[in-house]
């Protein structure tokens, strides 16, 4: 069997509350005996064994006058009024009385002489009064007097304790009410033992404290949850309902809230209580708005809230004995809030939401006590003030309604949380998949586009380069032929010289144009390559057969050192590469520094292993005049040939140095060069190193 929720629990509590409250005023209206013309007869009564006694009844009643024990006497003109009644529901000699006024009511009560303390508890009335019993003053509930001026209301629950040596009690009540519609004595007092007034005024005083802790409870709670999820606006509503009723209880009953704050008056609790009513219908007709937001009625709802909002203006503007004598339009205005939940609330039943049916119920008792209170007042019904209790029942059962909602939407979550983390796992491997699919694609596409572009490249520069470096020898050719046309040059050696010039310039051209072409293959990546693996061993040997007997017939020293042993493991290093082309590239460096080497220089090549990049760093190093450092930048550029020492007296494209870093970084690797004027240069080369 399922626990019993808190909400669940308090709900249960305080119907049991009201339960036995009814049951026990039920059965003491027919067994208690009645005041009779003034007359109470309670000789033949146990208090102990039957109970205490309800003072219902006809009581001696003076209107319009205040009259102290002493003053009354035997007469033929005395009235008789029933209480609990209201001065505005009595008739005197055939005339209604007002609500406002002043009078005396008296009742003699005989019991049992052996009875010699009695407790007697007064419920209030409106709405200020003074207690005599047998001759003494007991209580003052604010000033007693026979006009406004001098009167000062207050209502509040009142225990007193009696000695009664005597079988006598001659119980004399003044009552004055010049601030409320109501006026007179609204609730009978009670009778009995210590023991018992004692433990109806504590149990009175739990069950406000009760309720009062349980919805400021539930009230805070609520606004929690709406502050961590402000888009259920319902939630909010609901808290400001908790709240308004749970403050409304410290004005009802004891009126706990003057206890606490001994400044506050009168005036201002019946004026708060009424503001609070407002406020808490306002707020509920709200939390079923928001609750049930598609079938609420719309211009019901904001009705209800303007007529709200005027009652506050009318509760917070106008003296209480105005506000309070149009009670009969705030129990008007509730019975419409209530209508329209109960309306709202069956349409969202027929819509099947969740927790419609339990709203329904709360409603629909909440309705039955408000209807009981209406007619109480009226005068039809004998049960006293049930919408308080029928309010908060009705609160708890929407508190209960709102745990339920809020479990199954928390077990909706986690339904959804293992749906979720399954359909993940199964996306993790689809996406993981895909993922890689789109990576691959997009490699490629980049790979394409590289290509694209470089290819591009090559076609803007070979052109650019044609128009660049073909026009000065063709301009040269034109006017050595436009010469010898025109029989300028007319001596056969010098003719013969012409021919022999503009056939240099021929062959410079085809070097040239194969140089381009091959530059721009290279830039394109539209060359064959072929990649074999080739031992540093045998690298260095290729080289030094490649130079070292050329070099030495020109009057020049050179060297290879391989200097790897320092860093590398102790195993062979293996380069990946074309060695035709690492040759071509190795050419243009070394072919260019003979030109610039005197006889007797030297040129050396370094061979070092990088650790931290894993590759075989070469230094080709030459003693000749070297590169000034303004021209240093640019020498890997196409036709830079602007520099002191290497002009182009000296012939040459100007492309080799472009064409040799084009082919080293075809080989992943990178070139560069290091100078300074007069004192030799040294290029670099980095080539990845590969395992076997």
């Amino acid at each position: 069997m399922k626990k019993l929720s808190f909400h669940a629990f308090v709900a249960l509590a305080v119907l049991v509350i009201i339960v036995i409250q009814l049951i026990g005023d039920i059965s003491q209206s027919k067994i208690a005996p009645q005041v009779q013309y003034g007359v109470l007869n309670l000789r033949n009564w146990n208090f102990e064994k039957d109970g205490a006694v309800t003072l219902n009844g006809k009581w001696e009643f003076n209107w319009n006058e205040l009259r102290t024990p002493e003053m009354f006497a035997p007469g033929k003109d005395q009235h008789y009024v029933s209480v609990p009644k209201l001065w505005n529901q009595v008739e005197l000699n055939g005339v209604p009385l007002s609500g406002t006024g002043y009078a005396t009511y008296r009742v003699q009560i005989f019991k049992k002489s052996s009875e010699v303390l009695l407790g007697l508890w007064m419920p209030g009335a409106f709405s200020s009064y003074n207690i005599w019993v047998n001759g003494k003053l007991y209580i003052r509930e604010g000033v007693v007097a026979n006009n406004a001026d001098a009167a000062v209301p207050s209502f509040r629950n009142r225990l007193i304790m009696i000695p009664a040596p005597k079988d006598k009690l001659d119980l004399v009540i003044q009552v004055a009410n010049f601030a409320h519609y109501k006026g007179g004595i609204s609730a009978a007092p009670e009778i009995g033992t210590v023991n018992q007034m004692t433990r109806k005024s504590k149990l009175e005083t739990a069950k406000d404290s009760l309720i009062f802790g349980c919805l400021f409870i539930i009230g805070l709670y609520q606004f929690g949850m709406f502050l961590g999820r402000r888009r259920e606006k319902f939630t909010f509503f609901f808290g400001l309902l908790c709240l308004a009723i749970a403050v409304r209880m410290l004005t009802l009953g004891d009126v706990m809230l003057m206890y606490w704050t001994s400044w506050y008056r009168w005036t201002g609790v019946i004026r708060l209580d009424y503001c609070l009513i407002t406020i808490a219908v306002m707020a509920g007709v709200s939390f079923v708005h928001y609750l049930f937001k598609e079938e609420s009625l719309q211009k019901f709802y904001f009705t209800l809230i303007g007529i709200g909002i005027l009652f506050l203006l009318i509760t917070l503007t106008l003296s209480p004995l105005l506000f309070t004598s149009i009670l009969i339009l705030y129990q008007i205005y509730i019975v419409f809030a209530v209508v329209f939940s109960i309306i709202v609330t069956v349409r969202a039943i027929q819509s099947q939401r969740t927790g419609a049916t339990i709203t329904l119920l709360g409603f629909i008792i909440f309705a039955v006590f408000i209807f009981n209170d209406i007619l109480y007042y009226q005068g039809f019904a004998p049960i006293r003030d049930l919408a308080p209790f029928g309010l908060v029942i009705c609160v708890l059962i929407q508190s209960l309604m709102l745990s339920r909602r809020i479990s199954k939407a928390m077990g909706d979550v986690e339904s959804l949380y293992f749906e979720l983390r399954e359909l993940n796992a199964g996306l993790e491997t689809r996406i993981e998949h895909r993922t890689s699919e789109l990576v691959r694609m997009n490699e490629s596409l980049e790979s394409k586009n590289d290509e694209l572009e470089r290819m591009e490249r090559s076609r803007r520069h070979l052109l650019s380069n044609i128009s660049h470096d073909l026009r000065t020898p063709m301009t040269l050719i034109r006017g050595y032929l436009e010469a010898l046309y025109d029989d300028v040059i007319v001596e056969p050696d010098e003719q013969k010289k012409y021919v022999k010039l503009m056939l240099n310039k021929i062959n410079s051209l085809n070097h040239l144009i194969e140089d381009l072409f091959e530059l721009s293959k290279l830039e394109a990546r539209q060359v064959n390559v072929e990649m074999v693996d080739v031992r540093l061993e045998r690298f260095i040997s290729h080289i030094e057969e490649q130079y070292e007997l050329e070099l030495r017939a020109r009057g020049l020293m050179f060297a290879c050192y391989n200097l790897t042993y320092r860093d590398a493991p102790p195993v062979s290093l293996n380069l990946r590469m074309d060695l035709d082309r690492m040759t071509q590239v190795l050419d243009n460096i070394i072919y260019n520094a003979v030109k610039f080497t005197p006889t007797g220089g030297k040129i050396s090549i370094r061979f070092q292993y990088v650790v931290s990049k894993s590759c075989i760093h070469m230094s080709i190093n030459d003693t000749g005049v070297g590169i000034d450092p303004e021209d240093l930048p640019y020498i890997f550029d196409r036709f830079y040939k602007k520099d002191k020492s290497r002009n182009s007296a000296v012939g040459g494209s100007g492309l080799g140095l472009s064409i040799a870093k084009e082919i080293v970084e075809l080989h992943h690797g990178r070139i560069w060069a290091q100078s300074a004027y007069g004192q030799g240069s040294t290029f670099h080369i980095e080539l990845p190193v590969y395992d076997l």
